[in-house]
């Protein structure tokens, strides 16, 4: 299904200036220069589609915590597989705290985070209530001698028939075959 609208954690009418740069497109907070953009949550959409998502991949430079507190009926429901940006600069922009959105998704059921690099490296697996480690993790993104400015994250549901531990076991093996070749 395709839906051609703006994702937040409400229904409404806001004022955004529509940013497009580089490739990419984001809506910003202008008070000065703005037009009425008619946002959605993810939760409305789905209602009135007729398809049960799975995988929902949330790449909305800095809106993401947004669209994913729009969809907490969804991934309540649905349970789907999770893929999102974390980028402390993007969320600030639009004044969200950056490790806000992690006991919520742990109340959820997304228990696991698989976290990779803006490059795309499995870095680290925590758990989503650990925020200390996704702290210090969001504070080395900050030091401007590192090449890491954002990272992905994968969370499954905790009744998900994805095994953690198996596929992990699997890619060191596979790792490892590569390397003896």
């Amino acid at each position: 299904m395709i839906s051609h609208t703006f994702l937040g954690d409400n229904d409404e009418q806001s004022a955004y200036t529509i940013s497009l740069q580089d490739g990419s497109g984001k809506l910003i907070n202008d008070k000065h220069n703005y037009s009425s953009v008619q946002i959605q949550t993810l939760d409305s959409v789905v209602s009135k589609a007729d398809f049960s998502p799975n995988f929902i991949k949330i790449d909305t430079d800095g809106f993401d915590f947004k669209v994913l507190r729009g969809a907490f009926k969804t991934l309540t429901y649905f349970k789907p597989t999770i893929f999102f940006e974390w980028d402390k600069n993007h969320l600030q922009a639009q004044n969200e705290d950056f490790l806000s959105i992690f006991p919520r998704l742990n109340k959820l059921g997304y228990e696991q985070l698989l976290i990779f690099d803006n490059f795309g490296v499995l870095l680290c697996v925590l758990q989503s209530d650990d925020c200390n480690n996704l702290k210090l993790l969001m504070d080395y993104t900050q030091d401007s001698r590192q090449n890491i400015y954002y990272y992905d994250i994968l969370t499954f549901h905790k009744d998900s028939s994805f095994k953690l531990t198996e596929w992990l076991k699997a890619r060191k093996t596979e790792s490892k075959n590569l390397t003896d070749v």
